[in-house]
């Protein structure tokens, strides 16, 4: 954003910054209404505090997260604090930089005089960063304003603005409290080495020069339109970035997983092939030609006859397993494949594979009849997409 005019926030407005040639005077009046853009507005944010932060990860979004519970538990109340962060770098192993943290209600919003769009609205003590080449400790205070700021490396990590008394101590009281706030926050500064300005012709300078030689601090921006904008860029950027993944992912992955998942239906009718010619010459013997297993069982099984439900337990459970495969003479499609059954007094249990859940719950439907409970057991995903399931057959009591 190209910036063009400064405007400082007065208690009787907003106050045009320009330079002395031009005004004459520290005495310009106030303006009924800023520009609708390229403008910087310094306002006096009471409330503003800076913190640094460093994540292992470097969405915008995640970092706000983090942020919020880090400091709203410390707020005492309901207070609405909104919490906006600067990043000083991003990489794959995760981001950095600064996050100041403000009351909501402190915070300037959208109005026919003060148009907020296109404009960019600072702290004050952010347009000191030149004064100090971007490391160091600045004071800037005159009749109404008070405010304090340390830069390290280009960035504020300290910051206060207050209005001005006559019994604060002036710019010597403000400077030592800045020197023991350096202190306890492991920095050292010494008292000679504070920048301090009373005049809004010197506010100017530095504010001019910190837009040229530090723009990425444009984008602090603390009004309402602006982080509105701000977080509904996060939701697009975040869903674009989702979308593409998935359109690669898919576009890279489907035929092979396609692919694999034909030859494990193919190797699992295989081995059912196998399994079920091994399984009936065990009960019905090897002397005869195996081609069809089920239906040749469903025929040996259906000439048998027995009045009590102990007879032929076996063979029933066999003959109504056949009949679940078989839709009258013609075998199920897209049907679970059955790998593996294990039958004793109190019943058989199954276990197979299947493409789908749909699959598997007609499985069980149509095993839940001919006087025999039909209940599902444990459902597992196995490699290419395909379930594993366990059914377990019981006859009913009644």
């Amino acid at each position: 954003m190209q910036i063009s005019t400064f405007f400082l926030k007065r208690p009787d407005g907003w106050r045009p910054l320009v330079p002395s040639a031009l005004s004459g005077t520290e005495n310009a009046s106030t303006v009924d209404a800023v520009p609708s853009a390229g403008a910087l507005l310094l306002y006096q944010f009471r409330t503003v505090s800076i913190h640094t932060f460093s994540f292992p990860f470097r969405s915008a979004k995640d970092v706000r997260n983090a942020l919020a519970l880090k400091f709203r538990p410390l707020l005492s109340g309901e207070q609405d604090v909104e919490i906006i962060p600067l990043f000083a770098g991003r990489s794959k192993g995760g981001s950095e930089g600064i996050v100041m943290c403000v009351w909501g209600d402190e915070i300037p919003a959208e109005s026919p005089s003060l148009p907020l769009g296109h404009n960019v609205v600072w702290p004050l003590p952010i347009a000191l960063a030149s004064a100090v080449n971007g490391d160091g400790g600045a004071v800037f205070r005159n009749d109404t304003v008070c405010a304090s700021v340390i830069f390290r490396d280009g960035l504020p990590v300290f910051i206060r603005c207050r209005q001005s008394r006559s019994d604060d101590g002036g710019i010597e009281g403000e400077i030592r409290r800045l020197v023991e706030c350096a202190e306890a926050a492991g920095h050292e500064l010494a008292p000679e080495s504070v920048w301090t300005g009373t005049e809004e012709r010197r506010l100017f300078e530095a504010a001019r020069e910190t837009v040229r030689q530090y723009p990425r601090l444009l984008g602090i921006n603390i009004s309402r339109p602006a982080l509105a904008a701000s977080l509904a860029r996060e939701r697009t950027a975040m869903l674009l970035v989702k979308l593409f993944g998935w359109a690669a992912v898919a576009g890279l992955f489907f035929t092979l997983i396609q692919f694999t998942h034909l030859q494990q239906l193919r190797s699992s009718m295989d081995r059912f092939s196998r399994e079920s010619v091994s399984l009936y010459a065990e009960i019905f013997g090897s002397g005869e030609r195996i081609v069809d297993p089920l239906s040749q069982a469903r025929g040996k099984l259906a000439e048998l006859r027995g009045s009590g439900r102990s007879e032929n337990t076996l063979s029933m459970t066999l003959s109504h397993l056949g009949r679940t495969w078989l839709d009258g003479d013609v075998q199920r499609k897209d049907f679970p494949v059955l790998e593996q059954l294990r039958y004793s007094a109190e019943g058989a249990d199954i276990t197979g594979t299947a493409g789908s859940m749909e699959s598997i719950q007609a499985l069980r439907t149509a095993a839940d009849t001919g006087g025999f409970r039909a209940a599902l057991g444990d459902i597992q995903q196995i490699p290419g997409g395909g379930l594993r399931f366990t059914l377990s057959l019981r006859r009913d009591a009644q």
